[in-house]
């Protein structure tokens, strides 16, 4: 059975570890011998750096570890910069042969890893938290890819251009080629984003799988969402390796331990009915690889005016899927058949998709009556959202409507009328722009939005 988690750092070793790391200091490098600084080390740098190797146990070989190491030593624990290095190496050397990990020595492997996490939405502290390296070596580096990002802004350099900047080229060829291939894969490589947050959590897992495994395990979930237990899911899976295609084929053996682990990171979930489904985080980061097949399956359907199908297949979606096909919908279905499957979406899902759907509208000339009618509904989402829309619309006989928005209760779409008005650009709104703008009843956020307006639509 898989072992999620890093088990192989036992107490025992952990203390064993510690005692090493301890010796370093105190007998190979002749520590201190007051009991301030025995202390500090005992309870402060000991500690710190046990979790970052303990977190980085497969990283004991590798150059930019190292570096990270030192870096720690010296802007952390005020090491001098000339010991910090040699330090840094005899520290790593300690933990060597405690743990059997498979070495990585690619020099670019820290850097995927801080990567991986900040792509997955963590904060530069939960970052430094959980590898472990310094705060302020993850600042520099995302400083370093600002820079760079704002260096290639619009101009489609190449790595030998940016290397003739000497600023950028203060980072060293191996850090620049990462962050250059980083940007260019970000900006221009399908689903490289996606890709990333799948690593991280195989990687933060140790599951045996590559991302195409895990694309395809969820792919199953998604389709089959919340019809299976945890134990009639795994016998489906079973079945299915046993098909010619071999569909679960590479995860089956591994699959309970493989199917908890992602349940305690909250990418697998049980409903109410305790069947499993896709959480929000996943289905977000699977979304892109099968939304090309459903789009192919819903353009089948428009292509026969199919409607009924093509409104099951967009309802058989997780919502936060069905969030993304709702844009594809109104970009590339357009017309009256994107205005029926929008507005058949509309209040059966969740009031997510409610907004999405109003939004979409607002590029579906069709949907003009809806939008407008979204304006009176209890939710003020929705009455700001469709205020919004009727400014993407573009129909100046939506001033009317929108002028009584201005009055609503609401501030969120009171701003929102305002900012429609100015889009349609119709000077029959001066007045009540104006009168909203003099009101000092309305909150400043408002009536500074609305003097704005009055100058865009006055021109002084």
């Amino acid at each position: 059975m898989l072992e999620l988690n890093r088990p192989e750092w036992t107490e025992e070793k952990t203390a064993e570890l510690e005692r090493r790391l301890a010796k370093v200091f105190l007998e190979e490098w002749g520590g201190p011998r007051s009991p301030l600084a025995l202390q500090y080390i005992h309870e402060t740098i000991v500690p710190d750096l046990l979790q970052c190797i303990r977190r980085n146990a497969d990283l004991l070989q590798n150059q930019t570890f190292a570096e990270i190491v030192a870096w720690k030593l010296r802007t952390q624990f005020a090491y001098p910069a000339a010991a910090a290095e040699p330090l840094a190496q005899d520290l790593i050397r300690a933990a060597e042969g405690l743990v059997e990990r498979v070495q990585v020595t690619d020099v670019r492997e820290p850097w995927r890893r801080i990567f991986r996490l900040w792509v997955s939405g963590e904060s530069l502290p939960d970052i430094a938290e959980r590898t472990g390296y310094p705060l302020d070596y993850l600042d520099l580096l995302l400083l370093r890819l600002r820079k760079l990002q704002k260096f290639m802004a619009g101009r489609g350099l190449g790595l030998l251009e940016c290397l003739e900047n000497e600023e950028l080229r203060e980072y060293g060829f191996g850090q620049l080629s990462f962050l250059y291939q980083f940007l260019t894969a970000l900006s221009g490589e399908p689903l490289f984003q996606e890709r990333l947050i799948m690593e991280q959590v195989i990687q933060e897992l140790n599951l045996p799988l590559q991302v195409s495994d895990l694309v395809t395990l969820l792919e199953i979930i998604h389709e089959h969402e919340g019809e299976w237990t945890e134990s009639a899911f795994i016998a489906a899976l079973g079945e299915m390796a046993r098909r010619p295609d071999g569909r679960g084929d590479g995860v089956v053996h591994f699959f309970p331990d493989i199917l908890h682990g992602l349940m305690s990171v909250y990418w697998i979930q049980r409903n109410k009915s305790g069947r499993l489904c896709l959480s929000e985080k996943s289905a977000k980061a699977l979304a892109g690889f099968i939304l090309p097949r459903v789009t192919e399956r819903l353009r089948e359907n428009l292509k026969y005016r199919d409607m009924e199908q093509a409104q099951r297949v967009l309802l058989a979606q997780n919502p936060e899927v069905l969030s993304r096909i709702v844009d594809w919908v109104a970009r590339e279905a357009g017309g009256e058949e994107a205005f029926q499957l929008l507005t058949g979406l509309y209040k059966r899902v969740n009031r997510r998709i409610d907004l999405c759907v109003i939004e979409a509208c607002g590029r579906v000339p069709e949907a003009w009556e809806f939008v407008l009618g979204a304006t009176a509904e209890q939710d003020s989402l929705i009455r700001a959202g469709a205020c919004e829309a009727l400014g993407g619309l573009g129909r100046k006989d939506a001033v009317p409507r929108l002028i009584e928005c201005l009055e609503d209760e609401v501030s969120g779409v009171k701003k929102a009328a305002v900012q429609a008005l100015v889009s349609l650009g119709d000077r029959r709104a001066l007045v009540p722009l104006e009168r909203l703008a003099a009101d000092y009843a309305e909150p400043t956020v408002v009536r500074e939005k609305a003097k704005e307006a009055v100058f865009d639509l006055s021109g002084t």
